[in-house]
């Protein structure tokens, strides 16, 4: 998978005396501690709540028309459809998630939560459904 965030840092200003040089080469953000945890508290939110959408916009590409006539069927079926329309949705929310999670991560690094936090998370994300 290709970052979202190419070479972007983030650095917590905590952990570096008189708050930090930038990192050699790339662009990025540093916060404080209290900042970056946050930042981290809303990503997490965020990415809880794109996944309680998917199971809504699931449903949106897989409708039946109400009628078997032609407008009934590409209201639904055709270009721009219900059908269409949802399954990018679903795209666009997939999307959403690789994105956040790759910040999620990327904060707990700069955080220095240990790969077992990850681990965990990762696990309860499977429990409760994944979009690959």
């Amino acid at each position: 998978m290709t970052s979202f965030f190419g070479d972007v840092w983030f650095q917590n200003s905590d952990d570096v005396v008189g708050g930090g040089a930038a990192p050699a080469s790339g662009q990025g953000f540093t916060m404080s501690g209290d900042e970056m945890r946050a930042l981290l508290k809303k990503c997490q939110d965020q990415l809880t709540f794109i996944l309680e959408q998917y199971d809504s916009a699931a449903k949106l590409h897989q409708v039946d028309p109400p009628g078997k006539d032609p407008v009934s069927e590409r209201a639904v079926g055709g270009p721009n459809g219900v059908n269409e329309t949802g399954e990018f949705y679903v795209g666009h929310l997939r999307f959403q998630q690789k994105y956040y999670e790759e910040l999620i991560l990327r904060l707990k690094k700069a955080l220095g939560m240990t790969e077992e936090t990850d681990r965990l998370a990762a696990e309860e994300t499977k429990k409760r459904g994944s979009f690959e």
